[in-house]
Order: C-alpha cells, then structure tokens, then sequence
C-alpha cells in the first residue's frame, strides 16, 4: 500500500513516470510473499493450516498472524520472524528506487519531506504512512469531518486487499452533497449511530471487483454484476457491525439496494473515499442515516 501511496506522489510530481513506476511494483509484487506461504515453506504450519487461516479471514477481520496464534499453529515470536522474512514493504520500494537508479540514497530525505508539506503530515504521520499499516493510513486519507469513519473504511480496504486483491490502496477522501445514484451498490446498518454504504464506479475497478469476486467475467456493470459487489458489500458490513458489537453497539444489516437509495434517508457528513484496485478505481461512499 506504502508504494502506490509514495510511488504515486512520485509521478504525480515528475520524479518518476508511470511506467518506471509499474516496473518497480512488477519486481515488488513478486518480493512481498504471502505469510502463510513463508510459514508452509519453514515447515511451521501445514498447507491446510494456513488455508484455514485464509478462510477465516474472510469472515474475521483479522491479520493472518493473530489469527493463526489464536488458533494455536503459530506463536507470536514466529509471526515477527516471518514478517522480518516477508520484508518491509517501505524499504524495499526505496531500495528498488535506488537500484534503477531513479533517485539517490541522498534524495530520499528531501523528497519525504516534500511529501509532508503538500499534505500537511507531520513526522509522526509520515511513519504511519511507512508502516504500510491499514489501520494507520486509513485515518490520514480522511478530511477531519468524516474522521469517525475510518473504521469501515479501513475494514473495506481490508477486505479488498484480502478477497480481491492485494493491490488495493485507499486514496484520499472528500465530501460530497450526496450519495452515488448510478453504477452503485448501497446497504444500511440500520440502529443507534446507523451508516449507509456504498460501493460505485471511477474508473472501471467496481466491474474488475464484481468479476473477481463473483468469480464470472461480467460484461458490464448491471443487477447480474452489481450483485456480485452486493455480496462484498455485505462481508465488510457485517465484519463492520460484528467489530461495533463487541464494543456494545448493535447494528443491523439491511438488503442491499442497487442504483439508488429507496428507504434510507442520509444526515449528516457524506464522505467519499477513492478506492484503487489493480490501477483501477471505485468509489466507497459512507453517511449517516436517520
């Protein structure tokens, strides 16, 4: 996520173009694997432990690594090993800036700290956008007004990165007067602090997402398609709602709707959160509802 977050900064601002950029994440896709693979190779756990851990990963919203200690097939020494093993996705971007020597060891100061002017972060919040930590980024990519979101939001990027693919990155997030009418996917959590949510076209990833979830190759985006991204909707909502039950707020999840909001009526804040996915963007839309 750090990558495309920083890599895209870079272009925007000439310092790299587009395609040196797509070959860097090409060598670096290839570098960042999998926990569970890395875990099945150091002979730690089984292939079936680590596609059990995998599969409940879509129903909780949790890393692999805690998952699999809570399950007793890894202890928490052996996660931080693995992660020092898998590699620290920051770095390693910077380290492949430097061997195509896009920029120098010299440069990289400089460049951050422009980074941090254009978006007003302090230090503290570029180190958040290094961890590469969903939850940690999430937050920065929202305007204050829509602050309190950021816990669906974070759990949507998540569960793209997890049943989609996993590159997917958050960009950053505005309000809006109201809520997507066309190309959209909407369902409300219905009950005390109730929010509706929304997924909806940008630029083609919502038809990539239906088809990838769905498992079909749609032609374009209709009810067939669009329920295929109803269904995802429903998996981050419910992770959502069972996250807020814990914490003692209870939320109801209502049929998903398609093309326009019958029955809800939005209040408050709508914030609209650009969500890429494989290069390709949708939007994910949040608001209250009365």
């Amino acid at each position: 996520m750090v990558e495309y977050i920083l890599g895209n900064y870079l272009v925007e601002t000439g310092k790299i173009t587009k395609d040196q950029l797509n070959r860097i994440l090409t060598k670096q896709d290839a570098v960042r694997v999998k926990l569970g693979l890395i875990a099945v190779e150091e002979g730690l756990i089984t292939i079936e432990q680590a596609d059990e851990v995998n599969r409940l990963q879509a129903v909780m919203d949790q890393r692999f690594g805690d998952i699999a200690v809570s399950k007793g097939y890894l202890t928490g020494e052996q996660i931080d090993k693995l992660l020092k093993q898998q590699g620290n996705a920051y770095l390693i971007f910077v380290q492949a800036l430097v061997d195509e020597q896009l920029i120098t060891m010299e440069e990289i100061d400089l460049l951050w700290n422009d980074f941090k002017r254009r978006y007003g972060y302090s230090n503290s919040e570029l180190e958040d956008i290094k961890s590469d930590n969903v939850d940690r980024i999430v937050p920065l990519m929202l305007p204050d007004e829509a602050k309190k979101y950021d816990g669906i939001v974070a759990t949507a990027v998540r569960t793209l990165i997890r049943l989609v693919s996993r590159n997917t990155y958050p960009g950053w997030g505005a309000m809006t007067e109201v809520m997507p009418a066309d190309d959209m996917v909407s369902q409300a959590l219905a009950g005390e602090n109730g929010i509706v949510t929304c997924f909806s076209e940008r630029n083609g990833a919502l038809l990539d997402v239906c088809c990838s979830f769905g498992r079909e190759e749609f032609d374009c985006l209709d009810l067939d398609s669009l329920d295929a991204a109803g269904e995802l909707l429903n998996c981050i909502n419910g992770l959502y709602a069972s996250e807020m039950s814990r914490q003692g707020v209870q939320l109801e999840l209502m049929p998903p709707e398609y093309n326009g909001m019958k029955e809800q009526t939005c209040s408050g804040p709508v914030c609209r959160v650009p969500i890429f996915v494989r290069g390709q963007g949708l939007y994910f839309t949040i608001a209250e509802i009365k």
